[in-house]
């Protein structure tokens, strides 16, 4: 009995003290869940028809074209009616490393030209694009990089992986199809007047005004092919087919309370989806100052952490780093892996920890040269000034 009584003792006692190295430990999981997650990156989210044409516009400026009869349900059944489109674009660095979106292919690195993450729901019920139909996507970027493809993302707790590139479409498909980025404008050829009044929308009474507006500019854009008569309310509104198409920009610029301004457009990589989910315009790193390079990185209170998320962004190129033997960091994949770098580019490299649910973090920009050796030591910080630093100086 004594002996048994001792053999409890002694469970208990190790129980308790891995219970205690738990609550004081940390891991990647607490890396990638409580500070670089895709959960950073806003989620935008649409209602559109289904038995439309439409066109969504992301708020960083992601161009969307959906056609009707375009989603099936999980009974494979064309759908109708309202549907949810969940959007979420990385368009910056400072969104792709908050999402943990890592720009790497078979363990080579990636220049991006930008990632999207589309979704469609109807009644809280994930949906799929039907076989005979594509979504079609303008998405902007600064400057057009050669021979781009289209990857696609699978999400897993730690991040991203891609993978499936697929080369993006010569322009002469698009020209081809008569598709260029006024295909992913809201147009119409109404003009209409209201019987009793004079010509002019100024003149028509608002409930007009709001209601034609409304029918004009649903999914993208009206186009009608013979003038026609009809009531709204007690009036009396004609429409009349216009030859020439009218913008939604070019109309929503002269609207009262709005200022008349010239958007200095982007350039966009236009592109078709099949499947929802993350997708990612990138191509095999090219820089002709790439070559292999020693840089190290070395963290001064590294034996202070289970783990450290080691990285490094350019200004196209978000890459993990990998932890050596001799617990410095580069980035390769193993120790005897040469890094591929592009000497002279400006380069930001981050360290994180977690530790007693606390981040830990540092920062430091350099210029990649042939051979260097960066040091860091890892400071207590908050969620907050983690992310100010990310935006302030990435």
């Amino acid at each position: 009995m004594e002996k048994l009584t001792q053999i409890i003792i002694g469970l208990a006692s190790l129980i308790a003290i891995l219970t205690s190295c738990n609550n004081n430990t940390e891991s990647s999981f607490d890396i990638f869940t409580k500070v670089y997650s895709v959960d950073n990156i806003q989620e935008q989210i649409y209602s559109i028809n289904a038995n439309i044409d439409n066109i969504i516009t992301g708020e960083s400026g992601t161009k969307i074209r959906i056609n009707s009869n375009t989603f099936l349900n999980t009974d494979g059944q064309l759908l109708s009616g309202i549907i949810e489109i969940h959007l979420k674009e990385a368009l910056t660095m400072q969104e792709m490393v908050l999402g943990n979106l890592t720009t790497t292919f078979d363990g080579k690195p990636l220049e991006t030209g930008g990632m999207i993450f589309i979704d469609a729901y109807a009644n809280d019920k994930k949906l799929t694009i039907s076989k005979s139909k594509e979504i079609l996507v303008a998405l902007p970027t600064d400057s057009i990089l050669t021979d781009m493809s289209l990857f696609s993302g699978q999400q897993d707790s730690l991040g991203v992986k891609w993978g499936n590139p697929i080369p993006l479409p010569r322009k002469e498909k698009f020209d081809s199809l008569d598709i260029d980025f006024d295909f992913f404008e809201k147009t119409t050829n109404i003009t209409y007047t209201v019987d009793g009044f004079e010509i002019g929308r100024e003149n028509y009474p608002d409930t007009v005004n709001l209601e034609v507006s409304r029918i004009a500019w649903e999914g993208a854009g009206l186009k009608i092919k013979r003038d026609s008569v009809f009531k709204i309310g007690e009036y009396t509104v004609r429409f009349y087919k216009n030859e020439k198409l009218q913008k939604w920009d070019e109309i929503s610029a002269f609207r009262k309370g709005n200022n008349l301004f010239a958007e200095d457009r982007k350039t966009n990589y236009i592109f078709s989806i099949k499947k929802l989910g993350w997708a990612n315009i990138d191509r095999l790193l090219k820089d002709p100052r790439t070559k292999d390079v020693e840089l190290i990185t070395s963290i001064d209170n590294e034996n202070d952490f289970k783990f450290i998320y080691v990285t490094l962004v350019t200004q196209n190129m978000y890459l993990p780093g990998y932890q050596k033997k001799d617990n410095t960091f580069c980035f390769s994949h193993n120790d005897d892996e040469k890094q591929q770098l592009p000497v002279g580019e400006i380069a930001t490299i981050l360290a994180t920890a977690y530790k007693n649910d606390k981040p830990y973090f540092a920062i430091q920009k350099i210029k990649i040269r042939d051979k260097q050796t960066i040091k860091f030591k890892l400071e207590e910080t908050t969620s907050e000034k983690l992310k100010e630093e990310l935006l302030t100086k990435i």
